[in-house]
């Protein structure tokens, strides 16, 4: 053999070991990288299986957990992957037959979905497709061995250079995707099991970026209808909770003793509610416009209202202004959580309670705002829900304040009837008294008075008389005087007029005679009688009249009525004059004793108000006020029987209504209805 077919044949058999060699390492080598590069496929599909099925397991998703399999399922290495949880019966398995036998690689795992242990899942795969593949490279190598050796060994060199690279590539994609990074990019330019695989990889990512995806979406709307599920049921337990406010509130105004008495139940049960600092009840005043009525006040009210502001917020009158008189005149429900910048906050005075925020709701009867609620100092200010519960207490409280007023008039219709029945009663039993007194005190009267003329004046028949006798009537009335005898005739003739005055007023219960009704104008009856009382000598020697501040609201146009001018102004000048004695008998007070007289035409009566703001009068006094013979005064001062004849003149001879409204340390009202059809009944 020469020299060059030993060196061809030793090149050849150099190239053709060393092939040989190159061969078996090569295909060594990529089963080792595509063994490696499997299992962390494997590791990192397992990781998806984990974070993609746990939770349909927690749901017990059964359809969507099969779904998951078939698409892992569909790597053809995969020999088998099955899911196993026995508490809920579930047992998913997936499994396919390879025909040349191979590795067997095995992955068993637990899912747990927020720390709880779910079920078990295990996947099998096998290399006999890549060790098939590589048999089959193995005997493209060896045959190629043969025929190019010296080309083989540089293709070999490049085709394993080339090789590695995108395996290199795919690698350092899949360690940055397991690290998180899913906006890394793959290329799939690749052929052959590289180039499947890349593609498998990329697929697998966007899949699990997808499933990413929609869980968070999931988990955000989830997390929206839970927070919308627990603000629903915040509101839903919170009106639960004004719904029994209300039942207990109403069930214990039920039995609340007087009007105020529903107010003051009301603060305790809309503080538990709305928790407040301050809270107060107010309504409108029908006497005074532009006044509100303090009807009742939180403990805090009258715990920091300062000692300086001169009254007690519970007795007198506010004026309506500010956000007060927002709420009430505009008819809306307001809040406001920073007066210091509120235009209607800016003139508080500085002895005022301090407000940090504020909630005022009308109370509406119907479309007429009767007052307001009002709430102030809750830390961190009102909101709407604050509102809407304010308001459906408000609608609980003048409910409640509506079915207490009607009780009242009930009972002060009650009571008048009572009044009523008594007077005509007593108007017959007063007839026969009178009768029967009269003729024996005109009798004493009549001859206290001749005794008089008899003792005291030097009549003809007198001197004739004394001569007589031998009696010197000078000496006479000396020694009467000195022994103070025309003094006991003074006083017996002054309690027979007191007795005669008595009479006659006893006497008016039973006179009912339409003689004397003549068209009269109210007003002009009512001027009169001041100047009466004004000049009476009963009321000045006990305090000046005229010092008493006169206030006059007389409607214009008013329509002259029949009545008895005489009999009116006796009723006029009773009720002045128990208001007078009743303010002027206060020895300390810091206001001016003041009438206010309104005259006022209402439906088809003629209605006249005299209001005083005296001390006012205790519930059990109000309603015997127009009985005979109850008075208040010390014996000797008062009979008893002025209102009790005016009660009768109004009611009997004028076929009218009277009436008196008085709350301790608030004055009193009295309101007389005359009807303007007087005429045609009389």
């Amino acid at each position: 053999m020469g020299l060059k077919s030993r060196i061809i044949t030793i090149v050849v058999f150099a190239c053709s070991i060393i092939n040989l060699f190159l061969c078996f390492y090569i295909t060594e080598q990529i089963k080792t990288l595509e063994f490696q590069s499997l299992r962390i496929k494997i590791d990192k599909a397992a990781y998806m299986m984990r974070l993609v099925n746990a939770r349909p397991l927690y749901n017990v998703d059964k359809e969507t957990l099969r779904v998951n399999l078939e698409t892992f399922f569909d790597d053809p290495n995969m020999k088998s992957i099955f899911i196993q949880e026995s508490e809920i019966d579930l047992d998913l398995h997936l499994s396919r037959e390879f025909k040349s036998k191979g590795l067997e690689i095995q992955k068993s795992f637990f899912i747990y979905h927020k720390g709880l242990k779910l079920g078990k899942m295990k996947v099998v795969y096998s290399t006999s497709l890549i060790e098939k593949k590589l048999a089959g490279f193995r005997n493209q190598m060896l045959y190629f061995t043969f025929t190019i050796t010296l080309c083989l060994a540089l293709i070999l060199t490049l085709l394993i250079h080339k090789l590695m690279q995108p395996v290199t590539k795919l690698t350092q994609a899949a360690s940055e995707i397991a690290a998180g990074n899913l906006e890394r990019e793959i290329e799939i330019n690749g052929v052959g099991e590289i180039g499947d695989l890349a593609r498998n990889f990329s697929s697998m990512r966007d899949a699990i970026q997808e499933k990413i995806n929609d869980l968070a979406l999931t988990n955000k709307n989830l997390e929206a209808e839970i927070c919308l599920k627990e603000e629903n049921e915040k509101k839903i337990l919170h009106q639960s909770i004004c719904i029994s406010s209300v039942n207990t509130f109403f069930q214990r105004s039920m039995l609340a003793k007087s009007y105020r008495e529903v107010a003051e139940l009301f603060i305790p049960i809309a503080l538990a509610i709305i928790p407040s600092r301050y809270c107060f009840v107010g309504e409108l005043s029908g006497d005074e416009p532009g006044q509100i009525e303090m009807l009742a006040v939180s403990d805090g009210v009258m715990a920091d209202c300062p000692l300086d502001m001169g009254h007690n917020p519970l007795v007198q009158g506010k004026e309506l202004r500010g956000i007060l008189a927002r709420v009430i005149f505009e008819k809306v429900s307001l809040i406001s959580n920073d007066p210091s910048s509120h235009p209607d906050f800016v003139e508080i005075p500085e002895n005022h309670i301090p407000i940090d925020s504020f909630l005022g709701v009308p109370i509406k009867l119907g479309a007429t705002v009767k007052g307001i609620v009002a709430f102030a100092g809750k830390e961190n200010g009102y909101d709407e829900g604050d509102k809407e519960s304010a308001q459906m207490l408000t609608v609980a409280l003048i409910e409640a304040l509506s079915l207490k007023k009607k009780e009242d008039e009930k009972r002060t219709l009650e009571e008048m009837m009572v009044q009523s029945e008594k007077m005509v009663s007593l108007g017959g039993l007063a007839a026969g008294m009178a009768h029967e007194i009269n003729n024996p005190l005109a009798g004493i009267l009549q001859n206290s008075q001749v005794i008089q003329n008899r003792l005291k004046t030097k009549l003809p028949a007198n001197i004739a008389a004394a001569r007589q006798t031998g009696i010197d009537l000078d000496l006479l009335e000396t020694y009467m005087e000195k022994r103070g005898i025309f003094k006991m005739l003074d006083s017996v003739l002054d309690a027979g007029k007191r007795a005669a005055a008595i009479v006659s007023n006893m006497l008016s219960f039973s006179r009912k005679s339409a003689s004397g009704f003549v068209p009269e104008d109210i007003g002009l009856l009512l001027d009169q009688t001041l100047e009466l009382a004004e000049s009476d000598y009963n009321l000045k020697k006990r305090f000046d009249f005229k010092k008493i501040e006169i206030k006059r609201d007389y409607a214009k146009g008013l329509p002259r009525i029949y009545c008895k001018a005489s009999e009116l102004q006796q009723v006029f000048f009773n009720i002045l004059s128990n208001g007078a004695q009743a303010m002027m008998g206060i020895e300390e007070t810091r206001v001016s004793p003041c009438f206010v007289l309104k005259i006022f035409k209402e439906d088809s009566m003629l209605c006249v108000q005299i209001r005083d703001n005296g001390p006012g009068m205790a519930p059990d006094t109000r309603k015997r006020v127009f009985e005979p013979f109850f008075t208040t005064k010390i014996v000797g001062e008062g009979t008893g029987l002025g209102l009790a004849v005016s009660y009768f003149i109004i009611t009997e001879n004028h076929k009218g209504h009277i009436e008196v409204t008085s709350r301790p340390g608030q004055g009193t009202s009295f309101l007389i209805k005359l009807p303007l059809n007087l005429r045609g009944s009389q």
